[in-house]
């Protein structure tokens, strides 16, 4: 990883390309969604914080930015270079809510996140597939298409760990006390590591390459979905497999499960699908609490959104972000 020798980034001025849209969300609990749309054409990526207040989203086209859902406000423009639309493939808000980190292909940037502004930017010895943030954003995981995931002094520079998989790394993790990280490639492994001693400590394989990954804030679980195939849960301490998680049957493969995210009690997973589907699991017995349909475009109505991002709100709400540009606010 090299620093980059700019240091701000001046945001763009404000867009008004935003529409409020208040929708009906069909649910098995027939509950209500309202959808807020922060994106027109869509977007590459997504991530809402842990406590469901704020999204940072890569557009399509309009770049990056970061949002107060309460409000349905953007409140700063985030992109790599200074006149341009970045292409975000990757972003990440870290689990305290006070920093985010975007990446492009080649470079990635931290963020303060209380005030907007960039504190560190570094180019990437590889294109970043995905990346999550340490809590407080010390470090970031780093999924890359050079078949290894680094573990990255963000904030310093210096990688303190790199762990080889043998094959492109499209989702990653680290549990809440930085101890674990969980990667998952193109191989079918979903591999849980040791960030200090850089070792690994169980591997799983999967149907298919890995699409998403995902660990309890706690370190006890972790979770793997393959792309269009199987998703388990496993023990992080005996790597015993604690739940295989129903993805349904189609005539030849399964639903994927584009993401997935524990509640902080580990009693609950919410489970995003490529076809725009939610599901609240308990835990560990797998049964479907609850399911939403995440609400489509007009005009891209018999056209799925992926899920990129989910949360546990505060406010006893879950929160789901599809590709299209639309958050979903689910009760």
């Amino acid at each position: 990883m090299h620093k980059q020798s700019h240091k701000k980034s001046p945001s763009s001025q404000y867009i008004i390309f935003v529409a409020f849209l208040t929708l009906t969300l069909s649910a098995c609990s027939g509950d209500a969604a309202d959808t807020y749309e922060l994106a027109v054409q869509g977007l590459y990526s997504a991530d809402i914080s842990d406590d469901g207040t704020t999204a940072v989203i890569g557009s399509i086209q309009h770049g990056g930015s970061f949002w107060g859902i309460q409000k349905n406000e953007r409140r700063f423009n985030w992109n790599h270079k200074q006149g341009e639309f970045s292409s975000l493939i990757s972003v990440d808000i870290d689990s305290s809510g006070d920093f985010a980190a975007t990446g492009s292909a080649r470079t990635l940037v931290l963020w303060n996140a209380l005030v907007g502004e960039p504190i560190e930017f570094w180019d990437s010895p590889g294109d970043i597939k995905s990346l999550k943030l340490s809590r407080n954003g010390d470090f970031a995981l780093l999924g890359l298409d050079d078949e290894t995931a680094r573990y990255f002094d963000i904030k310093n520079g210096g990688v303190k760990q790199t762990f080889r998989t043998n094959s492109i790394v499209r989702a990653v993790d680290i549990d809440d006390a930085s101890e674990l990280a969980l990667t998952g490639d193109d191989n079918s492994k979903v591999i849980l590591w040791d960030t200090n001693t850089g070792e690994r400590k169980h591997e799983w394989t999967l149907s298919n390459r890995i699409a998403s990954v995902a660990l309890s804030s706690d370190g006890q679980y972790a979770f793997g979905a393959a792309q269009l195939g199987n998703a388990m849960i496993w023990s992080t301490e005996t790597g015993d497999l604690v739940l295989k998680v129903d993805t349904g049957a189609l005539v030849s493969r399964n639903i994927t499960i584009s993401k997935a995210k524990f509640s902080a009690n580990n009693k609950y997973l919410l489970a995003g699908e490529i076809n725009s589907k939610v599901k609240l699991l308990s835990l560990p017995d797998g049964n479907i609490v609850k399911s939403w349909q995440a609400n489509k475009k007009e005009s891209l109505r018999y056209t799925g959104s992926s899920i990129l991002a989910l949360s546990f709100g505060l406010d006893g709400k879950y929160y789901a972000m599809g590709s299209n540009g639309l958050l979903n606010i689910l009760e």
